[in-house]
């Protein structure tokens, strides 16, 4: 988050939330600029929300690793499906822990005052004018979204993962695999998530602030209208090379780092038998 990942959230938020009119990235990021600076523009929102998020993937990691220890030796379930499973639980538990500061985060972006608010000014700002239950606007639509793409996201680097595997032992290789390659499984799985992209935008749009806030419906249905009425089909597919690159950027760090560190412990610990599962 701190080397890029926040900024490259921003000009996607960004993008989203335009109405008829589309703006490249190039203009999205000298009209932050010139609102809030370099470093305000790089940081914009970063600061409390994006600070909060930056633990966004325990509930992630925690319960898709409590799920799929469950299934293989509680359940009978096929194989094929835990991970599956376990990816769409997680990316459900991340959507309730998330929702909130990710809300304020689309304000703060959207809205260079709220952005210059302490914490609790910025909350009663909000709460004020769109009401406590606004800090999950879009939650359906998040839950839906943060499951499939979870799903996708472990899926498929698991799957590529299993490649490299395949490709080691054909060479008569270990089939333990590098932190370049764990990081290469990773991309490919975020890249890949960013099909449930539409669903992104209907969040954000849920989450912005509009004229009339008390008014604006938000549930995922009365968004996604909104979003034809004023863009058509393409304001489904705004922020999408961003999205690409969020994700990948994001997945890298975490199924590279994290398998690596926690491999490491197993192996510290005496559990890993020198294989990976």
């Amino acid at each position: 988050m701190i080397t890029g990942g926040h900024y490259v959230e921003v000009l996607r938020l960004a993008k989203q939330m335009q109405g008829s009119k589309a703006m490249g990235y190039a203009s999205i990021h000298k009209q932050l600029v010139k609102e809030t600076g370099y470093i305000g523009t790089f940081y914009r929102g970063f600061w409390p929300w994006g600070v909060i998020q930056t633990v966004k993937g325990l509930p992630v990691l925690f319960v898709n690793t409590e799920v799929k220890h469950i299934l293989t030796t509680k359940t009978e379930v096929d194989c094929r499906l835990v991970e599956p499973l376990a990816g769409v639980s997680g990316g459900i538990a991340q959507a309730f822990f998330v929702c909130p500061t990710q809300k304020l985060k689309v304000v703060a972006v959207a809205d260079a005052k709220i952005g210059e608010m302490g914490f609790l000014d910025a909350v009663r700002e909000v709460v004020k004018k769109q009401g406590i239950g606004s800090l999950y606007d879009g939650i359906l639509a998040m839950c839906t979204r943060r499951g499939l793409d979870w799903c996708i996201r472990f899926t498929v680097s698991a799957r590529v993962k299993e490649w490299f595997v395949q490709r080691r032992r054909g060479r008569g290789e270990g089939e333990e695999l590098g932190l370049a390659e764990l990081m290469g499984c990773g991309m490919v799985g975020g890249a890949v998530s960013a099909i449930t992209h539409p669903i992104d935008c209907i969040i954000t749009n849920a989450q912005k602030p509009a004229v009339g806030d008390g008014r604006v419906k938000r549930d995922p249905v009365s968004v996604a209208v909104r979003i034809y009425r004023e863009a058509g089909w393409g304001g489904f597919g705004r922020g999408l090379g961003a999205k690409v690159l969020d994700n990948s950027y994001h997945t890298m760090w975490m199924y590279g780092i994290g398998t690596f560190v926690y491999e490491a412990v197993r192996g510290f610990t005496g559990e890993g038998g020198g294989g990976r599962e």
